[in-house]
């Protein structure tokens, strides 16, 4: 069935509360933020602090965000379009919002604070359990550059699950792609090609993480524009397509 699109902007406030209705009746939002949480729960009890200084122990504990929550986060976006496919909710979202540009903005504004706020709960259970457990306080500055890092690569993560979703129109196919391209396509390319792992997207973002300092913000550009040339393409396929 073709649906007739307009391209006003119109408000995204509406768009907003919108998407976000849709997206808290999926109990998958709130078993996958769940689960992000308890791991790093887990992890803070089950981590050894002996001999560790207090930015060591949570910089190794933000460690568990990149391979693991990041994953999480994206099955989160993915969920956010791939849902909409698979029980053919999207032709009412594009006749209730209209543009395709709104209802990706709208879809991508949620998705980046579900996964800020809950990427930003399992820093800080991270940082409470150096304060409690390890008895020490990391750094300020070198803590607050590693967990801004580390949240933003989980955002950027999903993000990207979101926008990968809307171009194939696939929960299964997305996940996968969002999960094989950092784990595996990137390393690979990197050894293959020799390529400068600093303009490589998921690496650059995630050496940023990993590394907690603030002064080389800009290896986190390449997954930045990467997340915004994918989200604009899959307005522009949704735009163009029959739904």
């Amino acid at each position: 069935m073709s649906v007739g699109v307009s391209n006003s902007p119109g408000p995204v406030l509406p768009a907003l509360r919108y998407t976000w209705a849709g997206l808290r009746t999926l109990r998958s939002t709130w078993v996958l933020s769940g689960l992000v949480v308890l791991l790093q729960l887990c992890f803070a009890l089950a981590d050894s602090r002996v001999g560790s200084t207090g930015t060591e122990q949570f910089i190794k504990g933000l460690s568990l965000m990149p391979p693991l929550t990041a994953v999480l986060i994206a099955a989160l976006g993915v969920n956010t379009f791939g849902m909409e496919y698979r029980h053919r909710t999207i032709a009412t979202t594009v006749l209730t919002l209209r543009s395709p540009a709104r209802i990706v903005a709208a879809k991508a504004l949620v998705v980046a604070a579900v996964g800020t706020g809950t990427a930003g709960v399992a820093a800080a259970v991270d940082y409470l359990g150096v304060l409690t457990i390890g008895q020490t306080s990391p750094d300020s500055g070198r803590a607050l550059a590693a967990a801004g890092a580390t949240v933003l690569y989980v955002t950027l993560t999903g993000l990207v699950g979101l926008a990968v979703a809307g171009l194939t129109r696939s929960a299964v196919a997305a996940l996968c792609i969002a999960v094989l391209w950092p784990a595996v396509l990137e390393p690979l390319l990197v050894a293959a090609l020799r390529l400068d792992p600093r303009v490589v997207p998921f690496t650059a973002a995630k050496r940023l993480a990993e590394a907690g300092a603030g002064e080389h913000g800009y290896e986190a550009l390449p997954l930045v524009a990467l997340t915004a040339l994918l989200l604009a393409g899959s307005a522009l396929a949704l735009s163009r397509r029959d739904v």
